[in-house]
C-alpha cells in the first residue's frame, strides 16, 4: 500500500508547528520533519495571504495588513478589526493558518490531525470546524491538545495503565491551561480544563525586558510611539524572550540594548538564571493553586495523579519542574522541546489513522462529567489506543442505511401491535420527530460520560439506533434523544394503564372518531393508529405540515 504522509499541526498563540511522519515509525524531533512559524498572517492588497516567518518579517510597518493574536479570539461573536479597517473572523484566520501549514508540509495527500486548546467550548470548536470545511479541509481531525500530548508520552515510552491519571501543564505564550487526562484504552479528559491568562510566557518576557531596561548601562529616553522606537522595543523584547529560553539550558547569557534606537552601536546586559528565576518564582508558585483546583475539579486526589507532563514553551523552565516536584512529590516529564509536544502527538495519531478517513467511523473520546462536550474526538487509532476501525466497502454506507430502516420498521411493527401508538423515525431524511407530551414521557440517558452530540471530524455524523429488543419502558414511555438518527420515539398511554404494553389488549378507541374510507382497488394501505393521549390520529414526522 502506498504510504501517506501523517501530519500533526498545532496553531499556538505565538508559534505554529507542523510535524511530518510516515507509517514506518513514530515521529522524532528532526529539523527536516518539523516546521515552526510565528502565528502571524499578512494580507496583501492583491488579496493574497502570507503566513509565518515571511509575514512576521518587517514588523507592523511592513506593506500589507498584519494580523496576529487571532487564536484567542476564536468563538468571539465580534470579528477582528485589522489596521486597514477590514473585519475578519478569527476562526477563518486560524483555518487559514492551518491550510498554509498543510500546503507547505505536504503535496495534498496527507492524513491530518490538528490540535485545539483544551479549554475551548463545543461552540468554539464547531466554528473552527466550519471554517476548515470552507477551505476544503473536511477530512482534518480535531483533537484537544492534552490528548495529543498524552499520545506523545505513550509513544515516547511513558508507562500507562487504565488507572493512570496524567496532569498536563501547558504553559504557552498567552496563558496557562491545566488538564487531567485519563489514560488506558480510552483517553479521556477528567473534569474541566482550567485556563488562566495571568500566568503566561508573554508576561515572563515582559518581566525579563523590564529587568534588562532597569539594569542597562544607558537609560533609554525616547518617545515610545515613535515607529523607530517601537521597532527597537519589539526587537528588545524578542531578544529577551530568546535569552529567557537560553537560560533553560545555560546558567548565564547577555542581551544587547541600545540607548539610541537610531544608533548602530549597542551595549549588553548580563542575565543570570538565578536572577530571572527570582522574577518568575511568584507567578509559578501561583500556578500550583491552579493545579490543585484542576485536580479537585477532576474528582480525584493529587495522590491519584501518576505524573505531570509539561508542554508549551514555558514547560522548559527548570524552576517549574523543581516547584511542582517539590510541592506534590510527583514525577515531572517533558519533551526535549515542550513546545512541540502536542504536534508530535498529533502526528503519531495521524500515522495510526487508516487512509479512508472520510468513510471510517470515528470513536469519541469521552469527557467524564461533561456530557455536552461534543468537541472531544479521537482518531481511528489502532494499537495502543484500541479504538474501533472499519473496512470501507463500496456501497457500505447505503447498506447500513438500509439495515437501519429495516430495524426501525421492525421495531415500529412491534410497537403497533403492542400499543397502537408508535411513531418511528429512521433519520434517513425524514425530518423532526413529534416529541411526546412532557407529562407522559421519561427521558433516558446514557450517563454523564456519554457524548450524545455529533462528532466533529471529517464532516461525518455518526448516529445510534435504539435496540428494538431492549427492556420495556417502566411507568410511562421512554423518549429517545430526538437528535440521534435512527432513534425510536414511543408515546405510551396514561401512566398506570394496565393495558399499556400488553399485546393481547387492543388500543382504546377514541370517541367520535370517524371510520376510515374504503381504499381504492389495488392501492396499498396501512393501519393508521389513533393516539389515546391526544385523541387524534398519530402521524409520522414526514406527514407533518
Amino acid at each position: 500500500m502506498t504510504q501517506r504522509l501523517a501530519l500533526g499541526i498545532t496553531v499556538g498563540s505565538a508559534n505554529s508547528v507542523a510535524v511530518m511522519a510516515t507509517r514506518d515509525g513514530e515521529p522524532g524531533i528532526d529539523s527536516e520533519r518539523v516546521l515552526t512559524h510565528p502565528t502571524v498572517l499578512r494580507l496583501d492588497a492583491d488579496g493574497s495571504t502570507i503566513f509565518g516567518t515571511e509575514a512576521a518579517t518587517g514588523g507592523r510597518h511592513a506593506p500589507g495588513v498584519r494580523i496576529d493574536g487571532f487564536l484567542a479570539r476564536v468563538g468571539d461573536p465580534v470579528a477582528m478589526l485589522a489596521a486597514d479597517g477590514t473585519s475578519h473572523s478569527a476562526s477563518s484566520l486560524v483555518a487559514t493558518a492551518i491550510a498554509r501549514l498543510v500546503e507547505e508540509a505536504s503535496d495534498g495527500d496527507a492524513t491530518i490531525v490538528a490540535c485545539h486548546p483544551a479549554h475551548w467550548s463545543p461552540h468554539t470548536v464547531a466554528m473552527l470546524r466550519s471554517a476548515l470545511d470552507d477551505l476544503n479541509l473536511p477530512d482534518l481531525t480535531l483533537i484537544p491538545e492534552p490528548v495529543a500530548a498524552v499520545r506523545w508520552s505513550r509513544a515516547a515510552g511513558g508507562s500507562t495503565s487504565d488507572d493512570d491519571a496524567v496532569l498536563v501543564y501547558d504553559l504557552g505564550a498567552t496563558g496557562l491551561t491545566v488538564s487531567v487526562v485519563r489514560t488506558g484504552e480510552r483517553i479521556e479528559l477528567l473534569g474541566t480544563p482550567l485556563h488562566t491568562a495571568e500566568i503566561s510566557g508573554s508576561e515572563f518576557d515582559l518581566l525579563t525586558m523590564r529587568y534588562v531596561l532597569a539594569n542597562a548601562p544607558d537609560r533609554i529616553d525616547a518617545d515610545p510611539f515613535d515607529p523607530i522606537v517601537e521597532r527597537e522595543l519589539a526587537a528588545l523584547r524578542e531578544r529577551c524572550r530568546i535569552a529567557k529560553e537560553e537560560l533553560s539550558t545555560h546558567t548565564a547569557t547577555v542581551v544587547a540594548t541600545r540607548s539610541n534606537p537610531a544608533a548602530a552601536d549597542s551595549t549588553t546586559v548580563r542575565l543570570v538564571r538565578d536572577d530571572v528565576e527570582d522574577l518568575l518564582r511568584g507567578p509559578l508558585r501561583t500556578s500550583l493553586a491552579v493545579i490543585r483546583d484542576a485536580v479537585h475539579r477532576a474528582g480525584i486526589d493529587i495522590g491519584d495523579v501518576s505524573r505531570v507532563l509539561l508542554t508549551g514553551g514555558g514547560g522548559a523552565i527548570p524552576l517549574l519542574t523543581e516547584l511542582i516536584s517539590t510541592e506534590f512529590g510527583l514525577p515531572v516529564v517533558s519533551a526535549t522541546e515542550p513546545a512541540l509536544t502536542s504536534a508530535l502527538g498529533a502526528s503519531a495519531l495521524a500515522a495510526e489513522l487508516p487512509d479512508a478517513v472520510d468513510t471510517t467511523p470515528i470513536a469519541s473520546l469521552v469527557i467524564a462529567g461533561q456530557p455536552d462536550a461534543e468537541h472531544v474526538v479521537t482518531s481511528h487509532a489502532a494499537g495502543p489506543l484500541a479504538l474501533p476501525t472499519a473496512t470501507h466497502r463500496p456501497g457500505a454506507a447505503r447498506n447500513r442505511r438500509r439495515r437501519v430502516a429495516i430495524v426501525a420498521a421492525a421495531a415500529a411493527a412491534i410497537g403497533l401491535l403492542a400499543t397502537g401508538t408508535v411513531a418511528v423515525s429512521t433519520g434517513a431524511g425524514i425530518g423532526t420527530q413529534h416529541p411526546a407530551a412532557p407529562e407522559h414521557t421519561t427521558s433516558t440517558t446514557d450517563g454523564a460520560a456519554t457524548v450524545g452530540g455529533p462528532i466533529t471530524t471529517g464532516g461525518a455524523t455518526a448516529g445510534t439506533v435504539a435496540d428494538p429488543n431492549g427492556p420495556a419502558p417502566k411507568d410511562g414511555a421512554r423518549q429517545s434523544d430526538p437528535t440521534k438518527p435512527g432513534a425510536i420515539t414511543v408515546v405510551n398511554s396514561q401512566p398506570g394503564d394496565k393495558r399499556s404494553g400488553d399485546p393481547a389488549t387492543p388500543a382504546p378507541a377514541t370517541q367520535g372518531a370517524s371510520p376510515a374510507p374504503a381504499p381504492d382497488a389495488g392501492q396499498a394501505t396501512r393501519a393508521v393508529p389513533t393516539c389515546p393521549v391526544h385523541g387524534r390520529t398519530a402521524r409520522s414526522p414526514r406527514h407533518r405540515a
